[in-house]
């Protein structure tokens, strides 16, 4: 008789579409003026395209019961898996914004929203306020939105040890690269944007994704979640 030859178990799973993978996609990053550069290692999952910071959220929601509640949710920039998602769990609580992608529910521009004041019980902002010259603008809007003891979680990129540098003069994409990482940022935060979200009137925790999921390393490492990513939960007093 043949002898039979077992299929290697994938090593890899992604939470976000929930499948199995044998490797992480690496990410190709614009640095501006029709430019691009293959990142090393890999970040993305293969099927469905997400970073970290989705598979993170995902779990994030998950872990803390979020959704059981069934909370009156605004999601900026939404991921189209994760919006799919939210949608089946939330319905008509869950609402969708954007200025310029096509299919959001609201088109809002984040520095003065249309939005009624405590419309919300939890806001997901993620990977935004970067993008926005006027941050404080758009930080004052996402507060006065957000209901009294609601939270939002915001993310963005931020340089460990170092203090936010902007500089709007800086206007060439592969120049804003150069200096903010990316050819559409205007600005690198550094820890220091915990100031700006108080002065909003948030109480702010600033916080890593890895470190509260309570997973231990082996399962950050197969869903590659291991990656330091400094987040803030931010609550509106009551």
């Amino acid at each position: 008789m043949g002898k039979t030859i077992g299929v290697p178990a994938l090593p890899y799973y992604c939470p976000v579409c929930e499948n199995k993978l044998p490797y992480w996609q690496p990410f190709r990053r614009d640095i501006g003026n029709g430019k691009s550069r293959l990142e090393p290692g890999g970040r993305l999952c293969p099927l469905c395209f997400t970073f970290e910071r989705t598979r993170h959220i995902v779990l994030y929601l998950k872990h803390f019961k979020i959704l059981e509640a069934k909370p009156r949710f605004l999601h900026f920039a939404p991921e189209n898996i994760l919006e799919g998602r939210l949608r089946a769990a939330l319905g008509s609580q869950y609402v969708t914004t954007d200025l310029f992608k096509k299919g959001v529910d609201r088109k809002e521009d984040i520095t003065k929203m249309t939005i009624q004041t405590n419309s919300f019980d939890f806001i997901y902002c993620s990977n935004v306020l970067e993008h926005i010259p006027d941050d404080r603008a758009a930080m004052s809007e996402l507060h006065r939105v957000l209901a009294p003891g609601g939270t939002a979680i915001i993310q963005v990129p931020i340089k460990e040890g170092q203090k936010t540098y902007e500089d709007f003069s800086i206007t060439d994409p592969e120049a804003r690269f150069q200096h903010f990482g990316q050819a559409d940022h205007v600005r690198w935060y550094g820890p220091d944007i915990q100031e700006r979200l108080e002065a909003a009137g948030f109480e702010v925790t600033p916080f890593y994704m890895a470190d509260v999921l309570g997973l231990p390393p082996a399962e950050l490492e197969r869903m590659n979640i291991a990656r330091k990513e400094l987040c803030h939960k931010c609550v509106k007093k009551k």
